[in-house]
């Protein structure tokens, strides 16, 4: 996915709009797997932030929207202050596979939907790792949420006067653009490491 070419504003009113059921879902699921609800995020690949936007509702976290596309940064920039956050929340334009922060300085890392686009995925997450300070964990993956959760977003679809979605057709667009979980399990050098896969999708556990 090239973000510097996709439709910003498109995607950013879809994100906040039609899918906020589906962030707003991740971001509890977030809080119930880790526990986590103050001291600092990375919102890794975060686009706009909608992630992080979704978690800042319901906790105490501050916030840095890593991402390394200018576009989406600003995007996020103006969903921080649209929100009333820019005194929990920056952008930081940086690669997943090097990131510029000091060893465990962060309580937690999340991420959905950008795993699969990333170079090395096994190297990111050891970055991740590294700058997780004691305690702290990441919880990183890709899914479009529950039945429950698509059902809700398509009563947003309905309630903006949009088509139903295509889940078929996406499920088949998606089957190209893959994560090798197994893959990356059996490499990484992480001990504390666990792949959750359910009806939400599939997501990364890792804590220190």
């Amino acid at each position: 996915m090239n973000k510097e070419r996709m439709d910003v504003t498109g995607y950013d009113r879809r994100a906040l709009g039609i899918d906020s059921p589906m962030y707003d879902y991740y971001a509890q699921k977030i809080i119930e797997k880790t526990g986590i609800t103050s001291g600092l995020c990375v919102d890794a690949g975060a686009g706009g932030g909608y992630l992080g936007l979704a978690l800042a509702k319901i906790t105490d976290l501050a916030f840095i929207f890593l991402d390394q596309s200018e576009k989406m940064l600003e995007r996020a920039e103006l969903n921080i202050a649209n929100a009333g956050l820019k005194k929990r929340a920056r952008t930081l334009h940086a690669d997943v596979h090097k990131i510029p922060l000091t060893n465990e300085s962060v309580d937690l890392v999340i991420s959905r939907g950008s795993i699969p686009f990333w170079a090395a995925p096994g190297t990111a997450l050891e970055e991740f790792y590294r700058i997780l300070a004691p305690g702290g964990m990441v919880y990183v993956g890709t899914g479009r949420g529950t039945p429950e959760v698509k059902k809700q977003v398509e009563a947003k679809r309905e309630e903006m006067g949009e088509r139903p979605h295509d889940w078929e057709k996406e499920h088949h667009h998606m089957r190209g653009i893959h994560c090798d979980y197994d893959g990356i399990e059996s490499k990484i050098n992480i001990t504390n490491f666990k792949l959750n896969r359910g009806e939400d999708g599939s997501w990364i556990h890792m804590w220190k």
